[in-house]
């Protein structure tokens, strides 16, 4: 009985050798056979993996010289030079700093300039909203709840609801909606 034992023992060992082995050779057929594959997934995704970290190098070397730029204009701003480079590196600063100068010198060929530029959508909303101009859906729904607020503030509840209804449901103004229709110029 022991040497039937010994027997099966040695037996499963071998079983257990041979399908090692025949998985060994079996990945190493489909290595051999896809190698090329491998290798092409292997440095596309290195590539992928540098491209991203340059990308996002580039764009923390544009945020500093952005910045810096910004702060030097703040400084003197008659930097030509700085402006060029911010508007460079960051047309949507350069609008809101030639924003700002334009709203303290009353300059609406400037804002109206800011409008050909490719900016951010929002920041063209504000532009378009300080010249009297059709603007976004955001600054709309904003102008129209506080157009219902002085409505409300003036006792014209009615005429306050019928405003504040133009405001659209899916508007992140809704909270505020709902609260000023719950009042009804009652003051206590």
């Amino acid at each position: 009985m022991a040497i039937k034992d010994d027997i099966k023992s040695i037996q499963e060992e071998l079983n257990t050798e041979e399908k090692f082995l025949e998985n060994i050779i079996k990945s190493e057929r489909f290595i051999k056979k896809y190698k090329k594959i491998i290798i092409i997934g292997l440095v596309l995704g290195v590539v992928a993996v540098g491209g991203y970290y340059t990308n996002q190098f580039i764009k923390d070397q544009n945020f500093k010289a952005a910045n810096e730029a910004y702060a030097k204009l703040i400084t003197n701003p008659n930097d030509t030079q700085a402006k060029a480079d911010l508007k460079s590196k960051d047309i949507s600063l350069y609008a809101l700093y030639q924003f700002k100068n334009s709203m303290e010198n009353n300059d609406t060929a400037t804002l109206k300039s800011l409008l050909n530029e490719p900016i951010d959508e929002l920041l063209k909303d504000i532009v378009k909203a300080q010249l009297n101009e059709p603007s976004g859906q955001i600054l709309n729904s904003y102008k129209t709840l506080i157009k219902g607020y002085e409505l409300i503030r003036d006792n014209k509840i009615a005429e306050a609801k019928n405003e504040l209804k133009k405001i659209p449901l899916n508007s992140q103004l809704q909270s505020v909606v709902k609260n000023f229709e719950h009042y009804q110029g009652n003051s206590k």
